[in-house]
């Protein structure tokens, strides 16, 4: 029984990503720093910021927005708006519209770097939010940082958030643990234009259980451009049953009034 319920709960919880907003395989390499044909360049190091919320890769201010054409082997083809809803001194917030669900992510910040308050909404946040959704996700612990505040090829961090899952047929608790790995630059084209990006690798690793049962992964990468943000992104789910690729570029961009 418990072995049915581990592979429900894994399941549903990893079904929760189909509507992720970035994704790809991970890969191992350092990407090379000097690539060419670029209309973006990337600084070797990233400046000073101004305040904690300053970040050259997530440009922040209210009002900023983007707008992103997707595709997932599993929901098929959707389209995607993020608008900085609030910015304050210490922390901000990006409301996303996706397949006509709406919902919002807040990030604090400080000298380390940007930290979602919900890293699971951050990546599910669609089809948690959605009114059919499969269970009730809810965040009991979150550690660690989303994106540093500088950022070199070869950087590494972690954050990690503990959850509760409810459906009418079981509660279960389990861990989402987010690995990132900055891995170089290279050119990306994407409808918006072609830029010199930061590429990063994610493996996002999926627990059930307090005895952390590995219930699956999901890896992706993700193409950051200085005072632009995510210009592209790719993923894979692995997991047993639950097989899908994702993509998403980016069509438009809108700085701060």
């Amino acid at each position: 029984m418990k072995n049915k319920l581990f592979s429900i709960v894994s399941v549903l919880v990893l079904s929760t990503l189909i509507l992720s907003a970035c994704n790809l395989p991970s890969r191992q390499t350092i990407r090379a720093s000097t690539p060419t044909l670029i209309t973006a360049t990337i600084p070797e190091s990233s400046p000073t910021p101004s305040s904690q919320c300053d970040n050259q890769y997530f440009p922040n201010t209210l009002g900023v927005a983007w707008e992103y054409s997707g595709t997932n082997s599993a929901a098929g083809a959707y389209t995607r708006t993020d608008t900085i809803t609030n910015s304050g001194v210490d922390s901000f917030t990006q409301g996303t519209t996706q397949s006509n669900v709406t919902y919002s992510v807040t990030y604090t910040c400080s000298s380390i770097g940007l930290t979602s308050t919900d890293p699971i909404q951050q990546y599910a946040g669609a089809l948690l939010s959605a009114p059919n959704a499969p269970l009730n996700v809810n965040l009991t612990s979150n550690s660690g940082t989303s994106l540093p505040a500088r950022i070199t090829p070869g950087d590494a961090w972690q954050q990690t958030a503990d959850w509760n899952a409810i459906s009418p047929e079981l509660s279960l608790n389990g861990r989402f643990v987010f690995d990132y790995t900055a891995l170089g630059y290279e050119n990306v084209t994407v409808p918006f234009g072609t830029f010199n990006a930061l590429c990063v690798d994610a493996t996002i690793k999926i627990e059930v259980s307090g005895f952390r049962i590995l219930a699956g992964t999901y890896t992706t990468t993700t193409w950051w451009v200085p005072e632009v943000g995510i210009v592209k992104s790719e993923g894979t789910s692995h997991v047993p049953g639950i097989d899908f690729t994702d993509s998403m570029e980016l069509t438009r961009f809108a700085s701060a009034p």
